[in-house]
Parts: structure tokens; C-alpha cells; sequence
């Protein structure tokens, strides 16, 4: 063999074992909406349940507890992984007027926004919202781009920004390196066509920042509520696992959420049963 084809050979050997070799282990965060009931809704005590249940860090809606938050997490070495941000595209002021000011303070502390977008006048999906979609998220990833901090849309049933594709579109449109989409189970489910999620996700792979998870039911998903739609992890028939080895074989090793809304009983239980689910998980994936 000559030395061209040799270097060749190695080359891609080399992508092999990155993509479909690596060790499958990426930071696992919950939602905020995993903490509301918990017994007590004291910043310092949602870091500490955070870290006893087993998760890497956490998300928070909005920016009203970010202040208190941030020191609670980095006593445990935890991170806030990601805010949840609202756009709203009409407005003359489409996001939180304070999200800059947040940004600058704690670039360095945050990774990620992830932006719900709405519309008062078009229907989800509608690409007529584009082009001032592009134009807002644009302009806010530039400031972010100064702070380290990337942004992905979140797709959201009923949202402007509905479906993963909708959020692909859209960073193909900014094409800018620190803005993306997420893969988001409990949405997906509800409103895209689920007999194409891995072309789907192996669409999104260049742009997917970020994924969400948690137990659902398999079914007529489109017509299921969330209480059969968002579960703890490892409740459900639906095949959890079958979404991750699809990321895990496509490469993907960036954070994932555990989705929580509306889920019954007492967070300081489910939540610690949910990472034992995402621990076995891991480790069957790497076997």
C-alpha cells in the first residue's frame, strides 16, 4: 500500500472511530419545570436536589431566577445549561429586555438559550414569519456570539417554530456557527411524523445543539395529551432508547434535558428514577 492511500486508510479509520466508536456520555440536565413541586422552592434546595438525583446541571424558564441560581449551582459544580427564551416576532421588543444585560453578566456561566418562537398572525410552520425570525435571532446571536453563548430553536406543537425541520430551516437561514435547533421528544411526537425520526434527526445533525427526552406512550401520539407524552424516564412503551442509539450512531454527544412538565408525584423520587433509566441507558449504548 503507498503512503497516500495508507494516509487515506488511517484518515478514515479515524472517522470511524470518532463518530460511531466514541464513548456516548452526554451532560444530562433537568428542566426546570422537573423542579416545581419539589418541597421547597429555594434556589440553594433545587441545586441540591439537582445534584443527589444525579443530573450535570440544570434549565431555567425566563430570567427571574437566574440571580440566585447561578451561586446555588456553582456550589454543587453544576451548570445552567440553557434559559428558555420567548420571541415574540410582531413585538417591537421580541425578547426579555433584560436577556443582553443577563448575557453579558454571565456568558461565561450560561451555554445556550433555547428560543420558543410565536406569531400573533401566522400558523405554526408558516414560513412567511422567516424572514423577521431571521432578522431577530440574528442580530441577538451576534451579542451572544461575544459571550460564548449559542442559540437554539426550540420546536414547540402549536409555536411558530413548531417542528425540528422549522428549526433547521431557520439556522440554515442565519448560518451562523453559534446558532442551531433542538430535538425536543414530547413535541416531536405530538405534532411531526414520527415514522421519520432518524431521517429527521440525521437532517438536524449539523445544526443539533441540543435534545430533550423523558418517557411517553407509543400510539396515535398526535392525539395523546402530555400526561401520556411527557413521563419519567424509563415509563412509557415508547422506545426511548431506540432515539438515543440513533444520536448516539450519528455522532451527537451534546447535552440533553429530561422534560418534565406536568408529571405527577414527588420530584425528589422521580427524578432520581429517571437518571438511573438515563444510566443504564448510557452504559448499554456503550457496550
Amino acid at each position: 500500500m503507498n503512503r497516500f492511500l495508507l494516509i487515506t486508510a488511517i484518515a478514515f479509520i479515524t472517522v470511524l472511530n470518532t463518530v460511531y466508536g466514541q464513548e456516548f456520555n452526554p451532560p444530562f440536565f433537568v428542566f426546570e419545570d422537573g423542579l416545581w413541586n419539589a418541597k421547597s422552592d429555594d434556589a440553594q434546595y433545587w441545586s441540591d436536589l439537582t445534584k443527589d438525583s444525579g443530573f450535570d446541571g440544570m434549565e431555567l424558564i425566563g430570567l427571574d431566577k437566574v440571580d440566585d441560581m447561578i451561586p446555588a449551582l456553582e456550589k454543587n459544580k453544576l451548570k445552567l445549561f440553557t434559559l428558555y427564551i420567548k420571541i415574540e416576532i410582531e413585538s417591537e421588543q421580541p425578547y426579555d429586555k433584560r436577556l443582553k444585560e443577563c448575557i453579558k453578566k454571565y456568558g461565561g456561566q450560561i451555554s445556550y438559550l433555547w428560543i420558543h418562537v410565536h406569531s400573533k398572525l401566522l400558523a405554526p410552520s408558516e414560513i412567511k414569519g422567516d424572514a423577521r425570525c431571521v432578522e431577530i435571532v440574528s442580530e441577538l446571536a451576534d451579542y451572544a456570539a461575544l459571550y460564548n453563548v449559542k442559540i437554539a430553536f426550540y420546536p414547540h406543537s402549536d409555536f411558530l417554530v413548531e417542528k425540528i425541520d422549522d428549526g433547521v430551516r431557520l439556522a440554515k437561514k442565519i448560518n451562523k456557527p453559534n446558532v442551531g435547533t433542538v430535538f425536543n421528544l414530547c413535541h416531536f411526537l405530538k405534532k411531526d411524523e414520527k415514522d421519520q425520526l432518524e431521517s429527521k434527526i440525521k437532517n438536524a445533525m449539523p445544526y443539533l445543539f441540543l435534545v430533550s427526552v423523558n418517557g411517553a406512550d407509543d400510539g396515535d401520539t398526535h392525539n395523546y395529551n402530555w400526561s401520556r407524552l411527557i413521563q419519567p424516564l424509563g415509563q412509557g412503551d415508547y422506545d426511548v432508547f431506540n432515539v438515543l442509539k440513533i444520536l448516539k450512531e450519528n455522532g451527537y454527544n451534546n447535552p440533553v434535558g429530561l422534560q418534565c412538565y406536568d408529571i405527577k408525584g414527588e420530584p425528589e423520587d422521580f427524578l432520581k428514577e429517571s437518571v438511573l433509566t438515563w444510566k443504564k441507558y448510557i452504559v448499554k449504548l456503550n457496550q
